[in-house]
């Protein structure tokens, strides 16, 4: 699935929506932080020189926020240990749901569950506690004015209404964040229009005890990435941007394709890049390589998708902007990856989510693999470079060439600093 980006502006509580091209599945990811002109990111600390900062004004910006803050009133849910999700699910007095609350809770669970401890290596341990009924709406679908791309105002008017039915039998504490699986009749069908959303940063109702609904992840309909969309929109409670081309959907492709899941979740490559499970803290300073000064030297590289080992080469090129080496293989939630070998990719802090903050290098520009897998949306799925390939990037100072792969299967890449 790809996402559709807006953001809530705090003052004047109005949300501005992107648009999207034609009929293709484009849901919303909404952070209700505050918005304004970018500002210069502050530098990377000293003994951190690659974990590049995060760029005021940017929505949710790539880099490092300058305070690790989690919890109820953080803008962002955690993304290690334990983490608890409240799971609803909800009907309308104009689409009652089509069967149980129980089956519609299995088209998600354990599935996210899982897919996150792969992806965390056992570091995010997702604790979904779900209200196995439907929650009827006290007011019509059609009365909210849900469509792609809808603003504030529905979303504050549908967890109000929630809140008017829900309050007194559902304890809201204690929970991270909270996910609304809406009955899958509701709206048009998910190849017209994806409505799914998550919204973060600003609570849109208050419960009888004081629990805030500040960071929600609602599902609509059914579309081709299954499970894996709640595994996105959760992102977005984490603190993870859109990857894909908001403005201009077909961009995707020159942009992250199909190698994370805040890109195309729908795509054969479903983990995640290693940048951002660093910025999780899936993987730790250990495991990263910054080359931040000149340097001629030869990294090994165990898979992303592989626990332990070195998971990246991150070379930073100015404030902003920094290159990754990863490797990446068919395994876990890569099994069906299309090609193998070094992924490279710039990652930029100060472009917005949608805009493009991720983009991956492609190895092979005039050819794409696995075109089956998704439509038009298949030129970076062999993108990874493959032994005896490299590439050069003058103006940041870059060259790597792929050396070969050990007895036990890592990847060698050697990497200048100019």
């Amino acid at each position: 699935m790809a996402s559709f980006s807006a953001w809530l502006h705090r003052t004047g509580a109005r949300a501005a929506a992107l648009s999207a091209i034609g009929v293709l599945a484009v849901g919303s990811t909404v952070s209700a932080g505050a918005r304004g002109p970018a500002l210069s990111a502050s530098p990377p600390p000293a003994a951190r020189p690659c974990a590049l900062r995060a760029t005021p004004g940017v929505a949710m910006s790539e880099g490092f926020p300058d305070s690790s803050a989690r919890g109820p009133d953080a803008e962002f849910a955690p993304a290690t240990g334990r983490v608890r999700a409240l799971t609803l699910l909800i009907d309308f007095p104009d689409a009652h749901a089509p069967y149980s609350a129980a089956e519609r809770y299995a088209e998600f669970f354990p599935a996210v569950k899982n897919w996150y401890a792969v992806s965390s290596y056992g570091r995010l341990d997702y604790e979904s506690t779900p209200v196995l009924r439907y929650i009827r709406m006290p007011r019509p679908f059609s009365a909210y004015g849900i469509g792609r791309g809808y603003g504030w105002d529905a979303h504050t008017a549908m967890m109000r209404d929630l809140l008017k039915v829900a309050d007194r039998g559902i304890d809201f504490r204690g929970y991270d964040l909270v996910n609304v699986l809406v009955t899958p009749n509701a709206g048009p069908p998910a190849d017209e229009a994806v409505l799914s959303v998550t919204w973060t940063g600003a609570s849109a109702a208050t419960t009888d005890d004081g629990a805030h609904l500040d960071k929600v992840s609602l599902i609509y309909g059914h579309d081709q990435s299954g499970p894996r969309v709640l595994s996105h929109e959760n992102g977005h409670a984490f603190g993870l941007p859109d990857l894909y081309a908001a403005d201009d959907f077909q961009h995707t492709d020159t942009l992250a394709g199909q190698w994370d899941s805040m890109s195309l979740d729908w795509g054969l490559q479903g983990d995640l890049f290693a940048w951002h499970k660093w910025r999780l803290g899936w993987i730790t300073d250990r495991q990263i390589a910054c080359v931040s000064t000149r340097s001629d030297a030869t990294y090994q590289l165990k898979a992303v998708e592989i626990p332990g080992g070195r998971k990246a080469v991150i070379i930073p090129y100015g404030p902003t902007r920094a290159y990754v080496l990863e490797a990446r293989q068919a395994l876990g939630n890569d099994r069906d990856a299309c090609r193998e070998g070094i992924l490279a990719y710039r990652v930029r802090t100060d472009v917005d989510s949608g805009a493009g903050p991720v983009t991956v290098q492609d190895a092979h520009p005039r050819t794409s693999a696995c075109d089956f897998s998704s439509g038009s949306f298949n030129s970076l799925n062999d993108a990874p470079f493959r032994v005896g390939e490299g590439f050069t990037d003058p103006a940041a100072g870059l060259t790597f060439q792929v050396l070969g792969r050990t007895a036990t299967g890592d990847w060698r890449v050697h990497v200048t600093r100019h």
